[in-house]
């Protein structure tokens, strides 16, 4: 039995898999402090189910068992938290690790590795991450950061006059434009109201203002995605998360790309794995490593 955990920056949920099928499942918000997550961690992952190996997708850089947080507005306790020892202390079996966008890129690959070979995952989603399958194999790095595509500049701002620094203490961050953290900050600065970004996408479907922050937001993703496929090439991109999945934002990333040269033509779809992505890629990482 794999118990598969996705840590990301607002909600953490568990899976039980047993022979590649999730008989259970469980969700909790994330919290913020570490006493708080560690007690979310207990309250989700409480079962009477024996547990093999623990499966983890985790927001953040991993290494040797410890999770950074690359933008610490998202979980600002995990400067090198020791996450792997206090599961392996809590169930008393291997645990296996992985960032969530690289663990989501994995489970997104192995529907196409028939057809494809080289695919960039991208999450839009409280945060904006990223992971990169290379000759099919899932590229990590040695520091864990491979595929941080949320922390990668690009030169379209947001639309928000005083927007200031990205968490990570850079200027000019994917994330900070497209994630559903930046959505909302801008829509509720546009419209002088506390607008998050469910509420924007509905009123996109009448308001220029909300257009145009989305359609910023989707400019800034195909630059992004230009820029992956010059330095990597690249046949397919996968988009997932909140926002990522949302209504018309597919499209929206599409029509972004269309208006480059023909060479950035790239086919971009939808997670197969919906907002599971993380947990199924996790789950079959730790059956075969």
């Amino acid at each position: 039995m794999i118990l598969a955990l996705d840590i990301g920056g607002t909600k953490l949920s568990a899976a039980w898999i047993q022979d590649q099928e999730c008989i259970a499942r469980k969700q909790v918000p994330m919290q913020h402090d570490e006493a708080g997550f560690l007690a979310a961690l207990r309250e989700v992952t409480q079962s009477d189910y024996g547990i093999d190996r623990v499966a983890v997708a985790a927001t953040g850089y991993l290494r040797e068992g410890r999770v950074w947080s690359v933008n610490l507005n998202t979980i600002p306790f995990w400067k090198g938290f020791p996450l792997g020892q206090v599961l392996e202390q809590q169930f008393n079996c291997p645990v296996i690790m992985l960032n969530d966008a690289q663990a989501a890129a994995w489970g997104e690959y192995l529907p196409r590795r028939e057809q494809c070979s080289d695919l960039l995952f991208i999450t839009l989603s409280t945060g904006v991450g990223g992971g990169l399958i290379c000759d099919g194999k899932l590229r990590i790095g040695p520091q864990g950061l491979a595929g941080h595509i949320g922390h990668a500049t690009v030169s379209v701002a947001p639309l928000d006059p005083n927007a200031g620094k990205c968490g990570c203490g850079r200027t000019g961050c994917l994330e900070h434009i497209a994630s559903g953290t930046a959505l909302a900050r801008q829509a509720t600065a546009m419209f002088n109201r506390r607008v998050d970004s469910r509420e924007l996408f509905a009123l996109a479907a009448g308001d220029p203002q909300a257009n145009a922050i989305l359609d910023n937001a989707a400019a800034a993703v195909a630059q992004a995605i230009a820029d992956t496929l010059m330095v990597v090439d690249i046949q397919e991109v996968v988009l997932g998360g909140s926002v990522g999945l949302a209504e018309g934002m597919i499209e929206r990333v599409g029509r972004a790309l269309q208006a480059f040269p023909a060479l950035f033509s790239l086919p971009v779809t939808a997670a197969l794995g919906g907002g599971d992505a993380g947990l199924l890629g996790a789950a079959d990482w730790a059956r075969h490593h």
